[in-house]
């Protein structure tokens, strides 16, 4: 195949990730050697290397010194930054994100029940999760990071891959957000027993297998979230 007028190595991308697609080749595997590539494509094989140094910004392919590049591992960063981009420019704000998490943690808590109820899964991680922030109330970083382990808990039951991909990407940009809503509760009086108490009536829900319970628990969580954080 020939390319066309325009930015040749932009041109080449789809058509590498559609020769992904094609070859099924999954996280790990290498890519045509740059050679190869060029010659298919009828370009040189600079321009097959800025290719892939395009495709390795946007986390599609792993690349290093002297050796073929890689699929990449999935991962959320690429989503992360630009989601973080945004918020910066203030083309979205904290409350968007706030109730786009409200909007899947519900659902994700919804169908964590939902499958709990059909017998798959267990909410042993969750219980843990929740175990360690009743542990931890004294120190504002452990609590965040076991009060994440719980959201992922939860999220991991829901067995939905795209929906957790979204979240842990929003997780990355939320952080200073669970910091200032953390110690917003501190501010306002209110006892971090109040947050455990929360995630007990969202994990009860869930474990019960009753997904409308979980996700209106899940929703007034998020609410109080928001109030913490004056939205």
């Amino acid at each position: 195949m020939t390319i066309g007028r325009g930015t040749l190595s932009d041109q080449i991308v789809p058509e590498i990730i559609a020769e992904i697609k094609q070859r099924k080749l999954q996280a790990g595997d290498e890519v045509p050697a740059e050679g190869e590539l060029a010659e298919r494509h009828g370009v040189n094989r600079l321009v097959v290397r800025e290719a892939i140094r395009t495709l390795v910004a946007r986390g599609v392919l792993v690349s290093s010194q002297g050796k073929r590049a890689r699929v990449a591992v999935p991962s959320p960063a690429v989503l992360e930054q630009i989601l973080e981009f945004r918020l910066n420019q203030n083309s979205m704000d904290l409350r968007d994100l706030i109730d786009t998490r409200r909007v899947i943690e519900g659902e994700l808590a919804r169908r964590a029940a939902s499958r709990i109820a059909a017998g798959h899964g267990s909410p042993e991680e969750a219980e843990r999760a929740l175990s360690a922030m009743h542990d931890r109330t004294g120190d504002r970083d452990a609590f965040i990071a076991a009060d994440l382990a719980f959201h992922q808990a939860v999220a991991d039951l829901a067995d939905s891959n795209v929906l957790s991909f979204i979240l842990a990407a929003m997780n990355g940009v939320l952080l200073d957000a669970r910091r200032t809503s953390f110690l917003g509760r501190e501010q306002r009086g209110s006892s971090h027993q109040e947050t455990i108490d929360a995630h007990r009536e969202i994990l009860d829900a869930v474990a019960a297998g009753n997904p409308d319970a979980a996700a209106e628990a899940m929703s007034r969580h998020l609410t109080e979230t928001g109030h913490d954080l004056g939205l």
